[in-house]
C-alpha cells in the first residue's frame, strides 16, 4: 500500500502510572478519533505496580499504532518530557498531542486541533500551541456542569505567567514548538507544572491558538487533588488545598527558573515585568505599589483581583 504523503503524522504522548481503572477507556477514545491522519500513540509506563502493564500489552495487540516504553518511575513531569524528546528525535511528527491517562477525548478532538493549527500555519511559520476548554465530568463521565477556563482576553505571557490557562491534556504542539522545547537545556526537577512551562514557552517564542469549545472530558476523581472541582463548594475547597500546598509559591519559583532559561527570548516589557514581580516582594509597601501597576492578569477579573491579594500577602514570595 502506497502511503499518502499528504497525510500529517501526529504523535499522541501518554505517560501512564497505575492507571488500570481508566486507561483502557482513554486509549479507546484516542483510537476512535475521526481525523484522517496518521496517528501514533506512544505510551511510557512510568513504573506502574498495578495491572497497567497488562492492559497496555492487550491494547498494543489490538491496535498496531501503539508504541509502549517501559520505564522506571521518574514522575509525571520528567516522564512527559522524556516522551517528547523521544517523539521529536526518533519520529519527527508534524504535530504532538499530550494525553492524560484518565480523561476521555471526544471524537473530533484532534481534528479540531489540527485544523486550527494548520489554519494558523498558513499565516505564520511560528512555533504554535493549541488549547481548548474541557468539560469536567465525574468518574462515570457524567458532566458536572463545570468547564475549565474559557478565553476572555488574548493569551499573552502576562497571562500565562500566573495562570495555567491550557491544561496539558488539551495541548497540541506543532513541530517547531516541540523542537524548541527539546532543544532548550532544562532541569526538569525545577518544573512544578509542565502545562504552565509549555504555555509560557509558546507565549514568548511563538503563538497560542485557543478555542472556546470543549473536545475533552476532564475526569475529576479522588486522585485529582488540585483539580477544578465538581461544585462551587468543591472549587472553594480546591482553592484552599492549592494554598495549603503553597502552589502559588511553587509557580513563582518555576517562573524564576523560567526567567533564567528564557531571558534571551523575552522582550523588554516581559523582562521588566518579571524583574518587578520578584524585586517588589520584600516589603509590603513595594508589594502594594506593584499590585497597582502590574501587567499580569488572569482571564477573569475576580481571579486577577485574587492574584493581587495573594501577592500582597506574600503568597508569591520566593
Amino acid at each position: 500500500m502506497v502511503q499518502d504523503k499528504s497525510q500529517k503524522k501526529i504523535g499522541v504522548l501518554l505517560s501512564a502510572y497505575n492507571g488500570e481503572k481508566y486507561i483502557k477507556q482513554q486509549i479507546e477514545s484516542i483510537e476512535n478519533q475521526t481525523i484522517n491522519e496518521e496517528i501514533t500513540l506512544i505510551i511510557r509506563n512510568d513504573g506502574s505496580s498495578d495491572k497497567t502493564s497488562e492492559i497496555l500489552q492487550q491494547m498494543k495487540k489490538k491496535y498496531s499504532n501503539i508504541v509502549i516504553i517501559q520505564g522506571e518511575n521518574i514522575g509525571l513531569i520528567r516522564s512527559f518530557f522524556t516522551l517528547l524528546k523521544i517523539a521529536v528525535n526518533d519520529y519527527g511528527f508534524d504535530f504532538y498531542s499530550f494525553s492524560d491517562q484518565d480523561d476521555y477525548w471526544k471524537k473530533d478532538k484532534l481534528e479540531s486541533a489540527i485544523e486550527h493549527l494548520e489554519q494558523e500555519q498558513n499565516n505564520s511559520d511560528s512555533p504554535l500551541l493549541y488549547g481548548c476548554i474541557s468539560t469536567i465530568v465525574n468518574n462515570e463521565l457524567n458532566p458536572t456542569g463545570f468547564k475549565t477556563q474559557t478565553k476572555k482576553e488574548n493569551i499573552t505571557f502576562f497571562n500565562s505567567a500566573i495562570q495555567n490557562i491550557i491544561p496539558g491534556h488539551n495541548q497540541v504542539l506543532n513541530k517547531k514548538l516541540a523542537t524548541a522545547l527539546v532543544n532548550q537545556p532544562t532541569d526538569y526537577s525545577k518544573i512544578y507544572s509542565q502545562d504552565l512551562w509549555i504555555t509560557n514557552v509558546a507565549a514568548i517564542v511563538g503563538k497560542i491558538v485557543f478555542e472556546n469549545n470543549s473536545h475533552t472530558l476532564y475526569r475529576m476523581h479522588g486522585n485529582n487533588e488540585l483539580g477544578y472541582g465538581t461544585s462551587k463548594i468543591n472549587r472553594i475547597v480546591s482553592h484552599l488545598k492549592r494554598l495549603n500546598k503553597q502552589e502559588t509559591k511553587k509557580i513563582a519559583e518555576q517562573l524564576k527558573y523560567f526567567f533564567e532559561c528564557y531571558e534571551n527570548f523575552l522582550n523588554i516589557e516581559e523582562k521588566n515585568e518579571l524583574k518587578e514581580f520578584f524585586s517588589n516582594q520584600k516589603s509590603l509597601k513595594n508589594r502594594i505599589k506593584y499590585t497597582r501597576k502590574t501587567r499580569f492578569y488572569r482571564q477573569d477579573n475576580k481571579e486577577t483581583f485574587l492574584f493581587k491579594m495573594l501577592y500582597l500577602f506574600k503568597q508569591y514570595n520566593v
